[in-house]
């Protein structure tokens, strides 16, 4: 687990990959263009990619395919790259992505269990989040 200063100091040194792993509300994806129908807009830590519901107990074969080529595109496919991973405060989405990352793998993972609660009440700056697309179906 980590907090705002191992944040910042990840981001800074190391060029560590955030992702947000918040769940999105809405309709969900859309089957023929990927894009996710939301409900409700999201905030969350500049920099960061959002990547809606990694972090649920189980992933469609389509959702397990989404985080394991965004990890591999965000992180360079360098599995030892540092990977900071966060949802809300007490919520469980991020914790459950990061060790779903790590049995992909990856060494360098990193759990802000504060998330974005925790940012804001720290540094006070969040941005609007727009999900990445899944690809759409076939």
């Amino acid at each position: 687990t980590i907090d705002v200063e191992d944040v910042n100091r990840l981001v800074r040194d190391e060029n560590a990959v955030l992702i947000d792993a918040m769940p999105a509300e809405g309709a969900g994806p859309d089957p023929k263009t990927g894009a996710w129908r939301l409900s409700r807009k999201r905030e969350h830590i500049p920099g960061s990619v959002w990547l809606p519901d990694v972090g649920k107990g189980e992933l469609s074969a389509a959702m397990d395919d989404y985080f394991r080529t965004n990890l591999a595109r965000l992180t360079e496919g360098d599995r030892s790259r540092a990977v900071i991973i966060y949802c809300l405060a007490d919520c469980w989405m991020g914790w459950n992505a990061a060790k779903r990352a790590a049995s992909y793998g990856y060494t360098r993972l990193y759990w802000l269990p504060e998330g974005t609660d925790g940012w804001r009440d720290w540094e006070g700056t969040l941005v609007p989040a727009v999900p990445v697309p899944l690809p759409p179906a076939k």
